[in-house]
């Protein structure tokens, strides 16, 4: 069953990045429908736009929210913290009429899943990742935060102008290379959605779309240790989809200062000249320009 709620900013984004697994409510008569194997649909206040799709994993049910998070937590300062919070939002006569609830989530993946099950291997690097992937989804609880150090899901794009000759990069603070465009899944499942959000931050541009909304390369992307906005991230691995996009060359572009240098359009043909990351540049870049050619999406001389 499909539950939808509404949630604040803050909730939503700490649900998104993995640090908030479990929500509080009243144990009104729609959250008595709530059954463990159920799926919630949070929406973003204020305009409802950013949607999140989790399932529900346990129920906590108590009288009051302070018996709920004695039940849950140890320390006694969060204890009352908590409880001081909730009644911000719910008075204690509600509270004593209902009862409340705490609904462990965890993100839902199984779109996610699925189309990696649909997603047919280009070559044999893709076939051998495409399973570690699915391994690593059935192996970890959460594969979509960063809260995993171990490994993550990213979503990257290759962004191409309108006559198919171009490829929109950046010039990376982190790998000192000309690179793609793409980051972090941090808590959401839709990778494509990721993929169209992070092409317009990271290059100013304003409107971009899908050439396709399929996983059009997949690849498992080791990253060496290195010191983000001055805390040192240990190395581990992006699980990274990579999606075909669109734009128009004449929109105006701009860095994003805490991540990139510089933006422009390569045409195609330079694209492996430009780039410094030998194993992107030989095992991804080149692949899915073969197969960009192969599949007639660029001419065979870009």
């Amino acid at each position: 069953m499909l539950h939808k709620m509404k949630l604040n900013e803050d909730p939503f984004e700490r649900i998104k990045n993995g640090t908030k697994t479990i929500e509080f409510r009243l144990y009104d008569d729609k959250r008595q429908q709530i059954k463990v194997g159920d799926k919630i649909e949070f929406s973003k206040l204020p305009d409802l736009q950013e949607k999140l799709l989790v399932d529900v994993v346990q129920l906590y049910k108590e009288d009051t929210f302070e018996n709920l998070f004695r039940k849950l937590y140890s320390d006694e300062e969060e204890i009352q913290r908590k409880t001081k919070s909730m009644y911000k939002y719910y008075c204690p006569e509600k509270e004593r009429e209902y009862g409340v609830l705490g609904i462990k989530i965890k993100i839902d993946v199984e779109n996610l899943k699925e189309s990696l099950e649909k997603f047919i291997p280009y070559n044999e690097q893709e076939e051998v990742e495409r399973k570690m992937m699915l391994n690593y989804i059935r192996d970890f609880d959460d594969v979509l935060t960063r809260q995993n150090q171990y490994g993550h899901f990213t979503s990257s794009a290759f962004v191409l102008n309108k006559e198919r000759t171009k490829i929109l990069m950046i010039y990376h603070k982190i790998y000192n290379s000309w690179a793609w465009v793409g980051g972090h899944s941090d808590g959401d499942s839709d990778l494509l959605y990721v993929a169209m959000k992070e092409a317009k931050e990271e290059t100013g541009i304003k409107n971009v779309k899908p050439i396709s909304k399929d996983i059009y390369s997949l690849e498992i992307i080791n990253v060496n240790g290195h010191e983000k906005r001055g805390k040192y991230v240990g190395s581990h691995i992006h699980l990274n989809l990579t999606y075909l996009l669109e734009a128009d060359e004449n929109e105006e572009i701009r860095i994003k200062e805490d991540e990139n240098s510089g933006v422009k359009w390569v045409p195609i043909k330079e694209v492996l000249n430009t780039t410094s990351e030998i194993w992107v540049r030989d095992r991804v870049y080149a692949k899915i320009i073969e197969r960009m050619k192969k599949d007639g999406i660029i001419k065979i001389n870009s």
